[in-house]
């Protein structure tokens, strides 16, 4: 059992723990434009949801141009032996 001057003792350092967390709260929330943690909160979600577009948009456009790129060289592979067919057949 506690006796009056440890509880004295523990209430201040209670209190004296609160008054920090309170002032490093209080200075966290001056990061915020305006206190505005809710609109800071969904800043960052519309910001992620951009790259999130972008990088899925740049994907797409990289898998384009891939097929692009194969059916081009698939092309050039068929011409090429066309070519050599044609040369073939007149000797």
């Amino acid at each position: 059992m506690m006796n009056d001057q440890e509880r004295d003792a523990m209430l201040v350092s209670i209190k004296t723990a609160l008054s920090d967390n309170t002032r490093k709260t209080e200075q966290i929330l001056t990061a915020f434009p305006s206190g505005d943690t809710d609109g800071h909160r969904r800043y960052h979600e519309a910001v992620i949801e951009w790259r999130e577009l972008r990088n899925r948009l740049v994907r797409e456009a990289l898998i384009k141009v891939t097929q692009a790129g194969a059916l081009a060289g698939a092309g050039w592979v068929a011409l090429a032996m066309w070519q050599t067919l044609k040369i073939t057949v007149k000797q």
